[in-house]
């Protein structure tokens, strides 16, 4: 404190060295570390210091409140730290220290300076030569601009020495904006046209200054992936590729600004440059704004920073082109966080908002990822990134980039349970998330993350290593003892996970797959009580588990009060599973030729695979009663006659035989549903249905049946209805290519009543999904079905 006051005009002592001494009573509010944050003096009748202070929020809000109101009881003296020092006034003092007037300590580092409020005017105070530098160059910068603001507002500067510069105050009878504003547009429109000039990226200064140092960062805190996406996105950028750069504040944001009679007066400006690219400080603006004060999501941000983008400042900056401001949005990302990304990397701890912005930041740069990695890869790599500064192992992780992960393979990851709280909060508001599920038991939580391109991701975050109601593992050791590997993935240790893995299968009465049995060297090579017993169960060979069993339940973990926790916990958890993990019903329907049969044989193993239900494939009905030839040809004969028989070649015209035969097939559906309920779908799980009744209504005769529509399809509100039901169709020209059992004239038939039907069922349902889809390309198909699946469960 002392050293300040010299540069102010004041030498202080805590003791009087002379008579003449001037008695300098403070009052003032400290820092976290116990050092003076807000200085005034005690004459002082107003709350000077929190022109300082940025209410952006209402917790912000209530803090100020509470100031005035101490202000207006006349209670500073007793709310406040005071001190008395014995000052020796200098030659020139910056204050007549008997007036009002506040100080702000400033944030200790490099950049370290020192704002006084006194004479209506505001001092900056260098206390390091990277703060001189800073505020010489907002001098220089003041001054060149002076004369060329006429919708914005900007202080007057002068230099009283090479420490500090004197600013007019801009802030009388203005108000904050949290909100971007006319006022803000104009002021960014009236800042792009002072100095615009366009460069090769070869030649553009900064950002070879950004890269070189950024290339020198050495911080293990910096997320892995959010480093490699930077580089891969400079690396794809053409050196000849031009791009237009103007003025900037480099923090214009709603702390650094009022509003004035409609116009901006805007103030700080020690990082301004003419050197950063078109558009940066509304892009700032927008995403400061709505990662500091607001909490939004990435997705949220982008919407609004393309919703603020329109009439005229959208024309005249980026021509109303989506593609144009995205661009100049990627060239504000890359340079700001090269920028930043240095910043922290000299700062010893780091504040949570760091997190935050490092959080929307990587995300953001997604946007210009999208045609090298799919949205599963970045939302793995954003993930991680997430996880890299806190404590976690990964579970049978192979030893690759994260993203590379199989598309068949989940994360199994062990956390402790507070980073539940991380994880699943960032995963629902991630833009290239549709949706999340979660499973939460007493001992893990498995997370299906559904992706907006209609891909998956499972992971099973799990805080108590458990088989049952028996822990085999102690979780937080196992997180203590990983390492963490050169893909920057926090891997479970070889012996560790080696034990996991005879352990659950071994307790689970399940063989050890063959991709695992590599890990049994790590057991072989040790000596420890439990690893001996477990060197005789890692194999093929069934070994009697009651040895295993009786060294688990010895565990501390799994005797006395822990067991009764324990073993209560398990049947909670499966009474809520029983509860919670019903299946459903999908239906396929359509011509012979439209790719059921392959879309089907796909579904069912995404659906295994992916969404981890086990999948049941019916043809046509329940068939809880064969199929009416059996009972004249046997069951053999019959359906070998059904496979070999081609579609539509029955002769029957009777009616009388077709009410017979549909009411055979019928009670069958009616009271064959139950039997598939509580059979399948009551215990989880998933029953596809190579066509259904949609035939009987559309297609009866395909099965021998003449009947009028109307009778089908009257008859159809009776049965329960399936979930999802799809009718899957093609150009007919494409089924006579596939297959030549209908003529194209059928096939268009078929196809305009199956369409029709689907539309009029949709229009009528809220609880079931009727969807035609066109199966042109099947990975697309594949891809919307699972989407609708997963969005409409």
């Amino acid at each position: 404190m002392e050293k300040i006051f010299v540069r102010i005009g004041y030498s202080l002592s805590s003791t009087r060295n002379n008579s003449n001494d001037i008695v300098f009573d403070i009052l003032f509010i400290k820092n976290p570390d116990g050092s003076p944050r807000w200085i005034w003096n005690t004459n002082c009748d107003k709350p000077l210091f929190l022109k300082f202070y940025n209410i952006g929020s209402f917790r912000a809000w209530l803090f100020a409140t509470a100031i005035k109101t101490v202000f207006v009881l006349k209670l500073q003296k007793i709310a406040f730290s005071k001190k008395t020092f014995f000052a020796i006034q200098n030659n020139n003092p910056i204050l007549d220290y008997t007036k009002n007037w506040a100080l702000f300590t400033g944030t200790i580092g490099p950049n370290n300076k020192v704002i006084l409020y006194a004479n209506n005017s505001f001092y900056k105070i260098a206390t390091t030569l990277n703060a001189q530098e800073l505020i010489n160059r907002e001098h220089t910068i003041l001054e060149k601009i002076n004369s060329q603001t006429n919708l914005f507002i900007i202080p007057k500067s002068i230099q009283i020495s090479n420490e500090i510069i004197q600013l007019s105050n801009v802030s009388e009878n203005g108000t904050r904006q949290k909100e971007i504003t006319s006022s803000h547009l104009n002021t960014l429109l009236e800042m792009s046209i002072i100095k615009p000039h366009t460069v090769k990226l070869s030649e553009w200064g900064l950002l070879n200054s950004l890269k070189k140092d950024f290339k020198n960062i050495e911080d293990l805190r910096i997320p892995n992936n959010m480093v490699r996406k930077i580089n891969s996105i400079i690396q794809k950028t053409n050196e000849d590729e031009k791009v237009t750069l103007s003025l900037s504040h480099g923090d214009f944001t709603q702390w650094n600004m009022y509003e004035r009679n409609g116009k901006i007066a805007l103030y700080d400006w020690e990082l301004a440059s003419f050197e950063r690219s078109k558009g940066f400080d509304y892009f700032h603006f927008i995403i400061q704004q709505g990662v500091l004060v607001d909490h939004k999501s990435w997705a949220t941000i982008y919407r609004d920073i393309k919703r603020e983008c329109i009439n005229d400042f959208g024309k005249q900056l980026f021509n109303n082109d989506l593609e144009k401001l995205n661009e100049y949005l990627k060239w504000y990302l890359i340079i700001n966080c090269m920028h930043y990304l240095k910043i922290y990397s000299d700062q010893g701890k780091w504040h949570v908002q760091i997190d935050w912005l490092l959080q929307v930041w990587n995300e953001a740069l997604n946007i210009f990822m999208v045609d090298e990695k799919s949205s599963r890869e970045l939302v793995i790599m954003d993930v991680f990134d997430l996880l890299q500064n806190q404590d976690y192992a990964a579970l049978k992780f192979q030893n690759q980039f994260p993203e590379q992960l199989s598309v068949d393979s989940d994360i199994d990851m062990v956390i402790h349970k507070k980073s539940n709280q991380l994880i699943v909060p960032f995963l629902k508001n991630h833009a290239l998330v549709s949706k999340i599920t979660t499973n939460k038991k007493s001992f893990m939580n498995t997370v299906q993350v559904f992706l907006n391109d209609g891909t998956l991701l499972s992971l099973d975050l799990i805080w108590q290593l458990k088989i049952k109601n028996l822990e085999i593992l102690d979780a937080k050791k196992i997180i203590t003892d990983s390492f963490e590997n050169i893909y920057g993935v926090k891997n479970v240790s070889p012996i560790d996970t080696a034990r996991y893995i005879v352990l659950f299968y071994n307790l689970n009465n399940s063989e050890i797959p063959d991709k695992y049995l590599d890990y049994e060297l790590d057991i072989q090579n040790s000596n420890q009580k439990l690893d001996l017993i477990l060197k005789d169960h890692f194999g093929k060979t069934k070994k009697n588990k009651q040895n295993l069993l009786n060294f688990i339940k010895d565990h501390k973990n799994n005797k006395s009060i822990s067991r009764l926790k324990n073993i209560l916990n398990y049947y909670a958890d499966s009474m809520k599973n029983g509860l919670n993990n019903k299946g459903f019903i999908i239906t396929f329907s359509g011509v012979d030729g439209a790719g059921k049969s392959t879309v089907i044989e796909n579904i069912a193993l995404r659906i295994d695979k992916q969404l981890r239900k086990p999948v049941v494939v019916l043809r046509h009905r329940p068939s809880i009663l064969p199929i009416l030839s059996v009972w004249s040809k046997g069951k053999e004969q019959a359906h070998r006659d059904v496979i070999e028989g081609l579609p539509r070649q029955g002769k029957n015209k009777s009616s009388l035989s077709s009410f017979i035969r549909f009411s055979y097939y019928y009670f069958d559906y009616l009271f064959g549903q139950f039997v598939i309920y509580f059979k399948y779908v009551f215990r989880g799980k998933v029953v596809i249905y190579d066509r259904y009744y949609f035939d009987f209504i559309n297609d009866s005769r395909r099965s021998n049946i003449v009947l009028p529509k109307k009778f089908t399809s009257f008859l159809y509100r009776f049965l329960l209805k399936p979930k999802f039901n799809f009718f899957l169709f093609a150009d007919a020209d494409v089924i006579l290519k596939r297959k030549k059992e209908l003529s194209k004239a059928t096939i268009e038939k078929l196809t305009a009543d199956y369409y029709g039907l689907f539309e009029s069922l949709q229009s009528k349902s809220k609880a079931s999904v009727y969807q035609s889809i066109n199966n042109i390309d099947i990975e697309v198909t594949l891809n919307q079905v699972i989407k609708i699946v997963v969005l409409s469960k």
